[in-house]
């Protein structure tokens, strides 16, 4: 996986769960959150060459 598709995909995701959330309630809430949280930590380790899910390529 090239790694500006591993970005793209993760900050994708991340953006989707934190919108899904705006509109939910407890305790959805709290996991789509966290399920935002992580998909921006890993597009965050894909960006500083940190990603360990996959190898990458530049």
């Amino acid at each position: 996986m090239k790694r500006t598709d591993a970005i793209r995909m993760h900050s994708e995701e991340a953006a989707a769960y934190s919108q899904a959330a705006e509109t939910a309630v407890e305790p959805t809430r709290g996991w789509l959150l966290g399920a935002a949280d992580t998909h921006q930590a890993m597009a965050d380790a894909a960006r500083l060459g940190d990603y360990e899910y996959d190898e990458l390529e530049d």
